[in-house]
């Protein structure tokens, strides 16, 4: 009874943590570069229960052990996983937004000096002339940060090369990985980390398109749905809790009784 409490109990936390992780997903439907998370479950493992009889073995005064079956101490959050798929084109015509189509990374500096992966291609000049993004983490090219010019247009070509009037700038640092479900981890909305340097594979990059965004690959309409099912999900778990502490009490209180 007590171990069926702990199984709804388990099964109302791994509803909640999927909730938030949903919430999350449309609280950055709108924000561009972003990939859709996912809650990943895995079950513990389940226990064999037996029944111990005092009286009745197979030798006298040893107790009778019967196999009552496998009990399932419910399911725990393992991990939140990330779905790396294309998000939809936005034509802005901004000449500082990017969009990468195809599998691939800016890459981008925060001030810590880590370098970090991103697809967030709303960028920006900071305040000292530097290439930016959103969060104000300098874009990286093959040569380093890259300096723009106070003025003049800014043309990017479909490999990333920048030039500003007639100067040119430098060329994207453009970066693909291999299995990033493994070999990166995120680090805030739009950036994650590299976690396993070999997992950078040279050949083809993604093609960069200026005046475009990447949209978030979040389908919200489907978020939406999920959301509802976690509701009912966590509300049946819920029930079964109260029924099982309204049998429980009745255990307690009237048979002990007779």
């Amino acid at each position: 009874m007590i171990r069926g409490i702990y199984t709804s109990a388990a099964g109302m936390s791994a509803e909640m943590a999927r909730q938030e992780v949903l919430a999350n997903n449309l609280a950055n439907v709108n924000t561009s570069g972003f990939k859709q998370d996912m809650a990943v479950f895995r079950t513990r493992l389940d226990k064999t229960v037996y029944r111990v009889e005092a009286q009745g073995g197979a030798r006298a005064g040893a107790p009778a052990i019967q196999k009552m079956g496998d009990l399932s101490s419910g399911v725990y959050l393992d991990e939140v996983a990330t779905r790396y798929g294309q998000g939809n084109l936005l034509q802005t015509d901004e000449p500082l937004d990017l969009a990468l189509s195809g599998e691939g990374f800016f890459v981008v500096q925060p001030e810590s000096g880590e370098e970090l992966l991103s697809r967030g291609g709303s960028l920006k000049r900071d305040a000292e002339g530097f290439l930016a993004d959103d969060s104000g983490r300098r874009v990286l090219g093959e040569g380093g940060p890259i300096r723009l010019a106070a003025k003049g247009k800014v043309q990017v070509d479909q490999s990333g090369v920048i030039t500003q009037g007639q100067a040119a700038l430098g060329k994207l640092r453009l970066v693909k990985v291999e299995r990033p479900d493994q070999s990166v981890e995120k680090r805030g909305e739009t950036a994650w980390r590299l976690k396993d340097p070999s997992a950078v594979v040279g050949g083809a990059r993604p093609e960069v398109l200026q005046g475009y965004l990447e949209a978030s690959n979040v389908n919200p309409v489907r978020e939406m749905v999920e959301m509802i099912t976690v509701q009912r999900a966590y509300e049946a778990s819920q029930r079964m809790i109260s029924a099982q502490d309204e049998t429980l009490g009745k255990a307690v209180n009237d048979l002990g009784r007779g």
